[in-house]
């Protein structure tokens, strides 16, 4: 675990977010960034996958009881660093 939280620090983060926080990604938008050490990806982006509707609207109540069912075979894995990169952090 230390091994891959090494990977993940600010000092490797930080220029990512400088640069996106800077004019210099002026034709940058709407997109998902990963930072993994020295590696920087850019990520597929999500689009809806399944809808629930409630005229009447939603409670925390009525999301865990309509909309989790509804939704639980669609949900994605959290899957690990070591499960989704076949190399070490580079």
């Amino acid at each position: 675990m230390e091994r891959i939280q090494a990977t993940m620090t600010a000092s490797k983060i930080a220029p990512v977010v400088v640069f996106l926080a800077s004019d210099l990604s002026k034709d940058v938008t709407g997109q998902i960034f990963a930072v993994r050490k020295n590696e920087v990806f850019l990520m597929s982006q999500p689009r809806p996958l399944r809808s629930v509707h409630r005229s009447e609207g939603w409670s925390a109540q009525t999301l865990a009881e309509q909309m989790l069912p509804a939704f639980k075979s669609s949900l994605y894995p959290l899957d690990r660093s070591g499960d989704v990169f076949s190399w070490d952090p580079i």
